[in-house]
């Protein structure tokens, strides 16, 4: 595809509005990371929130215990030896705590073995005796297993022996929901048992983060619990500092632009450099009279106005051709003038001293007077005419033909020695037509004496050769004419 500036101009613009789409696309992707991450991130307050929320709740059910441990409802359960009037105590106590889990009491003597844990209690319910009695020398014991919470109160009398205790079992259903519902959104929790394990009782999140770093724990007072938090970890790449992240691509960006004007510059720099050249180069070849076939133009603007100009490139320089090569050529024979001859001349005599031999042969058409005096002179320039053109359909391509006035013709043999051209002048003889028709019913027998030299070294002038060929000529002349006399070079 032929380039033009149009088009280097569109890939230009078309690279810049590209690397201003992309550079607007990385930093809308990391403005929206950015604003995603602080939406998702928890607030910093949301774990002791939670951790202040859940102390709370088990603060209520350790006050609630202990309220039923210090009402004479316990007591009287405790102190009566009635199966039937501990029931009832107990039913009252839970009608008056409704959501406190499953209400226990135990007397001293089952907590301390001394007497037989009732057979009509389920194993559950054994277990938690045996967790009063771990508890009996405390005052309000806390126990954790699974999703679940015992708390026991000893319940005194009024000399303040203990008699018994209160054993309340919760589930950690209110647990479980504030845990799920706190405001922890994208990060990761976990309930943790610590009362000599670290089990863990509740989790939230995503757990991968609990690979990624140390988690913030949080002592829940209170209780045989802590919070462990792992935070999502901030923004990394360009999502981290915006405005960071907006200087270095805009400095990327303006630089990549840089670079793509500056390619484009240089391209149409170049291609006009290169027309240019090609342009002056036309104008040089038009002022040295010559024009090559075709010029390499690159750019497509510059095509409509190069073809005006070659076309007139090659109008003016043919014209001066046509110019030099009448100032050079005879205008009656239309072989080469004196002019010529002597240019011809002077190039030859210059190369005699490489080495190689150049011949010289001047051609005298006979009794060309009496043509002109017996026919007139339009049958003698008819001669002229005839006796040229048969020159040069019977010389070589190499050789050069010349008129030097009158009825006197040369030709020179480049690179030719004096044997090669003796013979070259004896085929000229043979093939020369013997009679040519001058005029309507005008026919002249032709004839012509030749004197042939050649150039040497030795010759003090570039006329030295052409002297020995015109004696050699008046030689042939006197010897009776049609023929050809040689005179070598001393």
């Amino acid at each position: 595809m032929q380039p033009s500036l149009a088009r280097i101009a569109a890939m230009a613009f078309l690279a810049v509005l590209t690397l201003v789409s992309l550079a607007g696309l990385v930093l809308y992707h990391a403005t929206l990371e950015s604003e995603q991450q602080i939406s998702r991130r928890a607030p910093a307050y949301a774990g002791n929130l939670l951790a202040s929320q859940i102390s709370a709740i088990a603060r209520d059910w350790s006050r609630a215990t202990q309220a039923i441990a210090q009402s004479p409802l316990a007591l009287r359960a405790l102190q009566s030896n009635d199966a039937a009037e501990q029931r009832n105590q107990l039913a009252l106590i839970g009608s008056l705590y409704p959501n406190l889990g499953d209400i226990h009491l135990i007397s001293s003597d089952q907590a301390r073995g001394l007497t037989p844990i009732p057979s009509m209690l389920d194993a559950q319910q054994k277990a938690m005796i045996e967790k009063a009695r771990a508890a009996q020398h405390g005052a309000t014991a806390l126990h954790a297993e699974s999703l679940a919470l015992a708390l026991s109160e000893p319940v005194r009398n009024t000399d303040g022996t203990i008699i018994g205790f209160v054993l309340v079992e919760r589930d950690l259903t209110e647990v479980r929901a504030l845990f799920n519902q706190s405001p922890l959104i994208d990060g990761y929790a976990e309930l943790q048992q610590v009362n000599g394990t670290s089990d863990t009782l509740l989790k939230r999140g995503n757990e991968q983060l609990k690979t990624q770093g140390v988690p913030e724990l949080i002592p829940l007072t209170g209780t045989p619990w802590r919070l462990a938090i792992w935070s999502q970890p901030p923004a990394s790449g360009l999502a981290r500092d915006l405005r960071q992240s907006y200087l270095i691509i805009g400095a990327a960006l303006a630089l990549l632009i840089a670079v793509v004007l500056g390619m484009a510059y240089a391209m149409s720099n170049r291609t006009l450099q290169a027309d240019l050249t090609m342009l002056t180069k036309l104008f040089s070849d038009i002022t040295h009279g010559r024009i090559r076939k075709h010029y390499d133009i690159e750019l497509k603007e510059f095509q409509n106005s190069y073809h005006i100009m070659y076309q007139l490139a090659k109008m003016a320089v043919g014209k001066h051709l046509r110019v030099v090569s009448s100032a050079g050529t005879d205008h009656l024979s239309q072989v080469n003038n004196r002019r010529s001859f002597e240019a011809k001349q002077h190039e030859v005599f210059g190369r005699v001293n490489e080495g190689w031999a150049h011949s010289l042969l001047i051609l005298d058409i006979d009794n060309f007077k009496r043509v002109n005096d017996t026919f007139g002179h339009d049958a003698g320039d008819q001669l002229i005419v005839q006796f040229g053109r048969a020159l040069k359909d019977n010389l070589r391509a190499s050789d050069f033909v010349a008129r030097l006035g009158g009825d006197e013709f040369c030709v020179i043999f480049p690179n030719t020695s004096l044997k090669k051209a003796t013979e070259l002048a004896e085929r000229l003889r043979e093939n020369l037509p013997q009679r040519m028709e001058l005029m309507p019913n005008v026919i002249h027998a032709v004839s012509w004496s030749g004197g042939l030299s050649e150039y040497s070294r030795h010759d003090q002038s570039e006329n030295a050769a052409l002297s020995r060929a015109d004696q050699a000529l008046l030689d042939a002349k006197r010897a009776g004419r049609s023929r050809t006399e040689i005179k070598a070079a001393a």
